[in-house]
C-alpha cells in the first residue's frame, strides 16, 4: 500500500475541530477532490457508518465506500474500504500549542499488479498528497475566520 499523511495546526480548539471536521454533511465545503458523500447506513456518524462517495482521480470520478472503526470523540477515528479502491484512511485530533493538530492519512492499493504500484507512486501519490494539503488548508482556513 502506498501511504500519504499530513498534519495542520489550526487555531481553534479540538472539539471544535473535531465537531466541524466528523460531520459529513460539511465535508464538500472543504474536502477537495471526493464528493458527494452519503451515509448507506443508518447509523450516520461514529463506529459502523458507512459513507459513499466519489473521489476523482486521473479525471476520472470513481465510486467508493468506506466504513468507520475506532471513533473516538474529540480524538479521532480510522476508516477502510468496503467498496472501490482498496484503502484506510486516519483522522487524528490532537491539542497542540493554543489550537488543534489535525492529522489525516490515507493507505492505497490500485488493483492492478505490478502497473498498480507505478501508477501509485508516480501518478497517483503526489494527486492525493496535493488533494490533502489543500484540503487541510481549506479547513484550517474555514475554521480560522469563523
Amino acid at each position: 500500500m502506498t501511504s500519504v499523511e499530513k498534519s495542520i495546526v489550526i487555531d481553534r480548539p479540538v472539539e471544535e475541530v473535531f465537531n466541524y471536521a466528523s460531520d459529513w454533511q460539511r465535508w464538500h465545503e472543504w474536502f477537495v477532490g471526493v464528493s458527494p458523500f452519503m451515509p448507506v447506513t443508518e447509523i450516520q456518524k461514529g463506529n459502523g457508518t458507512r459513507y459513499s462517495y466519489k473521489a476523482s482521480l486521473m479525471g476520472m470520478k470513481i465510486p467508493v465506500e468506506t466504513e468507520i472503526h475506532d471513533f473516538i470523540p474529540n480524538k479521532g477515528w480510522n476508516g477502510r474500504s468496503t467498496k472501490g479502491i482498496p484503502h484506510r484512511t486516519h483522522w487524528k485530533f490532537e491539542e497542540a500549542d493554543n489550537g488543534t493538530r489535525f492529522t489525516y492519512g490515507l493507505e492505497f492499493k490500485m488493483p492492478i499488479p505490478l502497473l498498480g504500484m507505478i501508477l501509485e507512486r508516480t501518478v497517483l501519490k503526489p494527486q492525493w498528497e496535493k488533494i490533502i494539503a489543500n484540503s487541510l488548508q481549506n479547513l484550517q482556513t474555514k475554521l480560522n475566520h469563523r
